[in-house]
Order: C-alpha cells, then sequence, then structure tokens
C-alpha cells in the first residue's frame, strides 16, 4: 500500500516539477540572454566607524555648493554605516519627493556596498530582477555612493532632483569632500 501511495505521489511529482520548468522556461526566455552579465563585486572594505556630523555636512555642502554652480535643484542626503540620516537638505524649488529619493540612493549604496549605478547598469542591461530588491534595499538609479576614509566604509551618500547622471556628478563632488574631511 505504502509504495503505491509514494509512488503516486512520486509521479505527481515528476509531472509539478515539469511543469514547474516548463513555465519558468517560458516566462524567463526573455532574462536568458542577460544571465551571464555579472553584476559587479561589493567592496571588499569593512565597515568602520560612523562618518562624523562635521564630514557629513562638509560633504552635503560641497554638493550643494556643485550643484548651484550648474542651475540644479537637488536634495542631498548623508547616511551613517547603517542607513541612517547624519545630514539632509534639500534646496529651494528641489521637488518635494527628492530627500526621499536621496536617502534611499545613499541606504542603498552603503548597506550593499556598491554605487547605485551597478544597479541601473543591470537595469539598462536587462536584469529586470532587480526592480524586485527594492524592499532589501536596492535602488535602481544612479546617484547614491559609498563614503570611504582611511580604507573603510564610513556612510553613503545620495543625490536626487536632476538627471540620474546628474545626481552622481554631484553625489562623486561629495564623495571627494568627505574623503579630505
Amino acid at each position: 500500500m505504502f509504495l503505491k501511495i509514494s509512488d503516486h505521489y512520486l509521479s505527481l511529482w515528476k509531472n509539478i516539477k515539469y511543469c514547474t520548468a516548463v513555465s519558468v522556461g517560458i516566462t524567463m526566455m526573455p532574462f536568458q540572454a542577460y544571465a551571464a552579465a555579472p553584476i559587479a563585486a561589493t567592496l571588499s572594505l569593512p565597515y568602520g566607524a560612523d562618518i562624523a556630523q562635521t564630514c557629513a555636512a562638509s560633504a552635503t555642502a560641497a554638493s550643494l555648493k556643485y550643484a548651484k554652480s550648474k542651475g540644479w535643484n537637488i536634495s542631498v542626503a548623508v547616511v551613517d554605516s547603517s542607513g541612517r540620516v547624519i545630514a539632509l537638505s534639500r534646496m529651494d524649488n528641489a521637488h518635494k519627493a527628492s530627500t526621499d529619493f536621496a536617502t534611499a540612493k545613499a541606504s542603498s549604496a552603503v548597506l550593499t556596498k556598491r554605487s547605485t549605478k551597478v544597479f541601473s547598469d543591470a537595469l539598462v542591461k536587462g536584469r529586470q530582477a532587480i526592480l524586485g530588491f527594492a524592499d532589501l534595499h536596492v535602488h535602481a538609479a544612479e546617484g547614491g555612493e559609498v563614503l570611504l576614509q582611511n580604507k573603510h566604509i564610513t556612510g553613503g551618500i545620495g543625490v536626487a532632483g536632476v538627471t540620474q547622471t546628474q545626481d552622481r556628478e554631484i553625489a562623486l563632488v561629495g564623495v571627494a569632500a568627505a574623503l579630505d574631511c
């Protein structure tokens, strides 16, 4: 009796596995071309002490000054190594949601130990699975960068308000300011 029941379930299991494989194969076909495209490795550097408030303010001020020189209205967020806000500023006429975007980009960079450009590039190359990781601190738009001091990750900076390429350009000014702090 047991043999007949287990054979029956084994037969069902084989059919379920086949159907699942076929349905996954059909739905995943468009993404198979991108499956081999690697996502850049995380920074191998360890986390260090959190960025000091004075350094966060320096990175924020440098980013704001640069954006103002270009005539861009943006928000800048600097977070510590756990993704918590240390400094946040929104320029006049920057859109209201830019503070949330900037904070999300900064947190994404520090918590994943990589620039958000990595995720943006992967999405552009068809890695749409990136979109499913939003709850895991993955922000797929440029403008989030890791802040380093003494070969340790101390925080992240995020910029939002203009194009994602311009957001990143501004964020890198903040990265340079934090390095000099």
